[in-house]
């Protein structure tokens, strides 16, 4: 029994070993549908694969036609442009694995940006590689990574839920213009977790919450600012956001740094989300016992 057991638990262990590496050799490549051969090549030497590994990879086109039916509103179309060029490199991972994201030739969406604007599409355990033949904004580069996830996952991504996706993408690119890039992304994220855990859809209360989290990350913002991100979390209240996976994201929002080589003091940054996470609950209770 015990052998019978040892040779069924050894083929288990070797048929997950197999499903990992079958999961990291698929993909799904969302490539500029107006793409020369010569910027297509550059874009695979900024991904890090050459045309034969792009070539196993399933393939879909991004068209500007799609680019202005989810960007305009957010953008505009004088900025969405005319030609659709960076692309996007989807490999799923496996579960529990998170979604990961790198950037090559984009000089405007952070890999923040792109993280949090991707969880609220509902993209999840994927390691998503954007790039460019030349330095550009990347905000086209969401509607790619996102429909490279239907195309891998077989699900299909709401019209609002893309459009609120880059809204979120496209507004938090604007605050970072005067603002942390990363403080703002950050900000995003943890208030995003609190109306998708507490259900927090009054534009008043939202906007006290606004400005308490943000006194709380250091942040300054003008009225005007306060009253945009309120008119985001309202769209994404609207949307079926799962709390756990941006509870999950909330609770990374310092170990990142560690990741990125910076020595943290961990007693400090623990003490410091303690103290950040108790006031804004405490806020939170407050609004829900008026």
């Amino acid at each position: 029994m015990r052998k019978w057991f040892g040779m069924l638990l050894m083929s288990m262990l070797l048929m997950a070993g197999c499903m990992q590496v079958s999961a990291a050799e698929t993909g799904v490549l969302a490539l500029g549908a107006n793409l020369s051969d010569s910027q297509k090549a550059e874009v695979y030497a900024q991904m890090g694969i050459t045309a034969e590994q792009a070539a196993s990879y399933q393939t879909i086109y991004i068209t500007n036609d799609m680019e202005h039916q989810y960007l305009d509103a957010s953008l505009g179309a004088s900025v969405v442009g005319t030609h659709s060029l960076s692309s996007v490199l989807l490999i799923p991972q496996e579960s529990g694995a998170g979604l990961n994201v790198e950037t090559h030739n984009i000089n405007y969406c952070t890999i923040s940006m792109y993280r949090n604007a991707l969880l609220t599409a509902g993209v999840e355990d994927a390691k998503v590689i954007v790039a460019a033949p030349s330095p550009m904004s990347g905000t086209a580069a969401l509607v790619g990574a996102v429909k490279a996830y239907e195309t891998y996952s077989g699900t299909t991504v709401s019209d609002s839920v893309l459009e609120t996706a880059a809204d979120e993408l496209v507004l938090t690119g604007q605050l970072s213009e005067d603002l942390d890039s990363e403080k703002i992304s950050d900000l995003i994220a943890y208030l995003k977790q609190q109306i998708a855990e507490n259900h927090l859809d009054d534009p008043d209360k939202l906007a006290d919450l606004v400005r308490q989290a943000a006194k709380e990350m250091g942040i300054t913002l003008t009225d005007e600012q306060v009253s945009q991100i309120v008119d985001l979390l309202l769209k994404l209240s609207k949307l079926d956001i799962d709390p756990d996976k941006l509870a999950k994201q909330a609770k990374e929002l310092y170990n990142k740094l560690e990741s990125l080589g910076i020595t943290v003091d961990k007693e400090k940054v623990g003490n410091f989300i303690t103290n950040f996470v108790s006031s804004i609950w405490e806020l939170i209770q407050s609004f829900l016992n008026r």
